[in-house]
């Protein structure tokens, strides 16, 4: 099967974006994910798929934790910082954050957030597939819109 069509064809699936976070005994972590499901409401699940080569990979693996800001439409540039491969040694530095009740940063500004006690890790060819419980979920920002990630690009809803 031809990637890039593969590529062409799942775009055309509209997703929301979000920042993963997560931290081990030496550092912080954080990158963007379009690909946060919700896998069960009994228990509340939910996954996400994490390229083999993302940095934050390893610091999921030592955790065993992750919070996740659901972002809104202001948030391009956040999305941006945290999906490149090039973060600094303080990937939250000068930006508006809290923490979960397992310690890890949410974004303040985040349309909601949940933490997560990762329960699995699953072979997803070029992804680990993980599925992590949800211990806390707020939202934070009920009159927002979401950041949508579609063909490629950042979209608005309409009003």
């Amino acid at each position: 099967m031809d990637q890039d069509i593969f590529r062409t064809v799942m775009s055309r699936f509209a997703t929301g974006v979000t920042v993963i976070t997560t931290r081990d005994t030496e550092k912080w972590y954080a990158m963007t994910a379009n690909s946060l499901t919700s896998v069960s409401l009994v228990p509340p699940l939910v996954l996400v798929a994490v390229d083999l080569k993302a940095h934050t990979l390893a610091g999921l693996k030592s955790s065993g934790q992750f919070a996740v800001s659901i972002l809104s439409e202001e948030h391009r540039a956040i999305s941006r910082r945290y999906a490149s491969p090039h973060q600094p040694p303080d990937p939250f530095a000068q930006l508006p954050i809290f923490y979960a009740p397992s310690g890890l940063p949410v974004l303040t500004e985040a349309l909601a957030y949940l933490d997560c006690q990762i329960e699995a890790f699953y072979p997803g060819g070029d992804h680990q597939i993980v599925v992590a419980r949800v211990a806390d979920l707020q939202v934070l920002a009920p009159d927002k819109h979401p950041l949508i990630f579609y063909s490629s690009q950042y979209h608005r809803l309409a009003p």
